[in-house]
């Protein structure tokens, strides 16, 4: 199912995100690559439930917890996630790319996701689309993008 995200990730990220895409011509483009259709079906539902996490309401309890708070993960979570991973995830929340609403849709799209455990560099791009989908996320999203893509080159500043 996240080899489906990703494939949509690449190649729809590009498009205006005002244009409509119909859901069936995607179906049909992906089993044309060889996906399964239960497997689209589940990841078209994940892209669905990302969508609906984004727009919950702006004054939900994530947004209101104090900067002092710390996220302690359920065992279940810490299954998921690495401890690279949630160290991943703290370094994006210290450094103010993920804020406390972002941080908890990465960990609710993690935990929806049908695998065992997520790799450090399937957590970077899943991160990357939780920005890239979050119209209040915009700036992070380039910051991410430009730190991940500055790395891959050897650029670390």
């Amino acid at each position: 199912m996240f080899e489906i995200i990703m494939y949509l990730f690449e190649s729809y990220m590009q498009i205006d995100q005002s244009t409509e895409i119909d859901a069936q011509e995607i179906t049909d483009e992906l089993l044309e690559e060889g996906f399964q259709k239960n497997d689209i079906s589940k990841a078209l539902a994940w892209l669905d439930n990302l969508t609906s996490l984004h727009e919950q309401n702006p004054e939900s309890k994530t947004q209101l917890a104090k900067e002092t708070s710390h996220r302690i993960y359920s065992a279940a979570e810490q299954h998921r996630i690495s401890s690279e991973g949630q160290g991943f995830i703290s370094y994006l929340d210290q450094a103010d790319i993920l804020n406390t609403h972002t941080r908890e849709v990465v960990i609710d799209c993690v935990m929806s996701l049908d695998v065992d455990e997520l790799t450090l560099s399937d957590l970077k791009w899943l991160i990357l689309m939780v920005l890239f989908n979050d119209p209040n996320s915009d700036d992070a999203f380039l910051q991410l993008e430009s730190m991940l893509l500055d790395f891959e080159d050897g650029l670390i500043h």
